[in-house]
């Protein structure tokens, strides 16, 4: 959930708990809807309206460094009429309107929360957020965005749908990391570096490559669509040039000349440097490290993809640690 002073205030708005009745899950069906998506239900759906445009512009955002755009998310749009027909069953359900005027939207959360609240918030001027899970099925997340008027709505939409983004990813990558893990753990992976001081779990879809040794790992996952590599690998640390970005991209340039290739000859993996890398200094566990996105490309073949690259400061063992993945 996010966290930010401005958000937390307007969540808190109304006095009191706004609530509903509680659903017993036990016999809902199972939820529709793959990873990274959601409805956003609204009164109406309108395409050259405000509201409809402001909220497209921050959920339709790009992922960004990708070989060519992609949405974060794949955003459903739906009236209350279409919700209740088609979609009442998806696992990521997004409610956000006003109050302002009866219409099918209010009448729908005076049913959730109770007309008398209802009542309250539109003579007070208020707004409220309500989180729920498995109404409709299961598992199921929904959350209503409310505001007594549509002015107050649209005032606070950039708080609301910061929060609603984070949320929503922080599900999904859960989502995500557990499906990872559904084959269970690369025990010998884990254990071997584990000796070495690094703790790190990894799927056991991905496997080592004859090219591991002492203080390099290269792991591999193969399936009939895609391709996902992990490169590990640690040094010691003996200077602060260490730390700039151009160290980490030579050295991910130095790696994939030695390690990645194709079946055509003479090819080798290198960072794309037609399109700008991102770098962004970061706490990874309490330790410093610098984060780096981008695309990278193999040098005589048609392949390529994006990456992510994390180089942290191991100080109890004085040492630099690289892990990049890339697809």
């Amino acid at each position: 959930m996010n966290r930010s002073g401005k958000l937390f205030l307007f969540l808190l708005t109304i006095t009191g708990v706004v609530s509903c009745k509680q659903v017993d899950s036990t016999n809902l069906p199972y939820s529709i809807g793959t990873v990274d998506e959601m409805v956003v239900v609204l009164n109406s759906v309108d395409s050259t309206d405000t509201l409809f445009r402001v909220i497209d512009e921050y959920l339709g955002a790009s992922y960004g460094y990708t070989p060519q755009p992609e949405r974060r998310f794949n955003v459903i749009y739906a009236d209350m009429a279409t919700y209740q027909n088609t979609f009442e069953r998806h696992r990521n359900l997004v409610f956000i309107g006003d109050l302002e005027q009866p219409t099918a939207f209010s009448r729908f959360i005076g049913e959730l929360v109770g007309e008398d609240r209802v009542a309250k918030l539109k003579q007070a001027g208020n707004s409220f957020y309500l989180p729920l899970e498995n109404m409709w099925s299961h598992p199921q997340y929904v959350e209503a965005i409310v505001a007594a008027d549509r002015d107050l709505l649209l005032a606070d939409l950039d708080n609301i749908l910061t929060g609603l983004l984070q949320r929503v990813s922080d599900r999904e990558l859960n989502k995500i990391r557990s499906n990872q893990y559904v084959a269970g753990h690369n025990l010998q992976v884990e254990e071997a570096l584990a000796d070495a001081g690094i703790n790190l779990q990894v799927p056991a879809d991905f496997k080592a490559l004859s090219v591991s040794k002492e203080n390099f790992w290269f792991l591999r996952k193969s399936t009939i669509d895609m391709t996902a590599s992990i490169m590990i690998y640690w040094e010691p640390y003996s200077d602060s040039a260490q730390l700039k970005p151009e160290y980490v991209l030579h050295l991910r340039d130095s790696l994939g000349l030695t390690y990645e290739s194709s079946k055509v000859a003479n090819s080798f993996m290198q960072t794309e440097y037609r399109v700008a890398q991102l770098h962004e200094q970061i706490d990874f566990n309490g330790a410093y490290a610098l984060r780096s996105r981008g695309l990278w490309r193999l040098v005589n073949d048609f392949m390529g993809g994006p990456y992510i690259n994390f180089w942290v400061y191991d100080e109890q063992h004085n040492r630099m640690v690289y892990l990049d993945g890339y697809v």
